[in-house]
């Protein structure tokens, strides 16, 4: 018995360990995510044996969403481990868990948020994740009941980037029994969520149907064999969408995308879909596309010659058959101009002597401090969506739009992002 356990020991070592050489992830800083269920206790100790005898500072943190009674111990149950383990540990607080709709769904974005702002801030280029196999197949069935397209049926990728951070899955091809096993064998417990089995929730449902579904053939091989199908057809689909703006489509120093419309119209629905759907992304920095429908209403008041509105963009017609999909002033939140980054996307900098200034963005009443702007070869709607600087509600700087008295902004990953981003890697 004791054979057995160290043959799957050292496979789930030996995936582990190919999984982070197939992403690239060099001895460095990295952090772990981990909630103190299994699958993540499980990675922690993976880490922790793969970075010994490496030059790799590994850091951990834990998010207490507040939501359970049993947050606080689990919480501090992971913080036990690190220090039995040497490994710095940090919980990050959720505080701010909406009354009512998509409970899940709400804390897993407030989740990647607060460990995204917690990497970035401890200088880690990636996080370790702790989704296993199971979670795959899992993961494909409720993109499937919910109507997905290609895109979610691809499910999990090993690599993700946003927020500046590369979150690492090197768990993707390990089955949940495997990590469970290999931690009796190790001797560490975990916790164990009560919401794994609450009918409430949609994954809970699915892992008690697949046990049926199995029988009818849609076990968990099959799952995931589907979801690599996805992944080929995705990729081939983003490929001509990038030759499609590669044509069509030119992103702007100001943040913006003008689309030829006409040349754009030609293309398959599917790649012209796609094209809007990204331009909708990169403009807002959102990381997700918007819904089929709207989506669908938004392009058919494109091609109507109306200005319409989503996903916090707002898209303008000029007279020469092009649209420009802008940033939507409104949607855009003021932050302190040493934030670094503005709306999630515009590096901002400011002299030591304006600190204490505010960076918003220039809308109408900044526009009209800035006699200049109609010399930046760029349209109305877009300038205004670009970063500007103000102390005691007074315009000190609007650097795109010809007053930067020592204050600067850019584009964090260049205008050529727009390109280098439609293809997922």
């Amino acid at each position: 018995m004791v054979a057995t356990e160290q043959v799957n020991d050292d496979s789930v070592r030996a995936a582990f360990s190919r999984a982070l050489d197939k992403a690239g992830i060099q001895d460095a800083k990295l952090g772990v995510a981990v909630s103190g269920g299994g699958d993540s206790v499980a990675l922690l100790l993976l880490s922790h044996a793969w970075s010994k005898g490496r030059d790799c500072e590994l850091q951990c943190a834990t998010v207490n969403h507040h939501l359970r009674d049993a947050a606080d111990a689990e919480a501090l149950f992971v913080a036990s481990l690190c220090r039995e383990l040497g490994i710095e540990h940090e919980t990050l607080s959720w505080d701010s868990a909406p009354a009512s709709g998509n409970l899940q769904g709400a804390a897993r974005d407030a989740r990647r948020l607060l460990i995204g702002s917690w990497a970035r801030l401890q200088g880690l280029g990636a996080v370790l994740l702790g989704h296993t196999r199971d979670d795959q197949a899992e993961t494909f069935l409720m993109r499937l009941g919910r109507g997905s397209g290609v895109d979610g049926l691809a499910s999990m990728y090993p690599v993700e980037h946003d927020q500046g951070v590369d979150w690492v899955r090197p768990l993707l091809e390990v089955p949940r029994e495997s990590l469970r096993k290999f931690l009796t064998s190790a001797g560490v417990g975990w916790c164990e969520d009560p919401g794994n089995e609450d009918d409430r929730f949609l994954r809970s449902r699915v892992r008690k149907a697949r046990r049926q579904l199995e029988e009818l053939g849609l076990d968990q091989e099959t799952l995931i064999a589907t979801a690599g199908r996805m992944k080929q057809a995705r990729f081939g689909l983003e490929v001509a969408t990038r030759e499609l703006a590669n044509t069509v489509a030119e992103p702007t120093l100001m943040g913006s995308v003008r689309i030829d419309l006409e040349q754009c119209g030609n293309a398959p629905a599917e790649i012209r879909l796609r094209l809007l759907a990204h331009a909708l992304k990169w403009v807002s920095g959102s990381n997700y596309r918007p819904r089929l429908a709207a989506l669908l209403r938004f392009e058919e008041a494109l091609y109507s010659g109306l200005g319409t509105t989503l996903s916090g963009c707002i898209a303008v017609h000029d007279n020469k058959g092009m649209a420009e999909v802008c940033r939507e002033v409104s949607a855009m939140k003021v932050q302190p101009a040493t934030s670094g980054v503005f709306d999630g996307r515009w590096r901002v900098k400011v002299p030591e002597e304006l600190r204490e200034s505010e960076v918003r963005p220039l809308g109408e009443s900044g526009l009209r401090c800035c006699p200049d702007w109609k010399c930046q070869d760029s349209s109305r709607m877009a300038i205004m969506a670009t970063p500007s600087f103000w102390l005691a509600n007074e315009l000190i700087s609007a650097p795109l739009a010809g007053m930067r008295r020592g204050c600067d902004c850019f584009l964090e990953n260049g205008v050529n992002s727009f390109f280098g981003s439609i293809v997922t890697h």
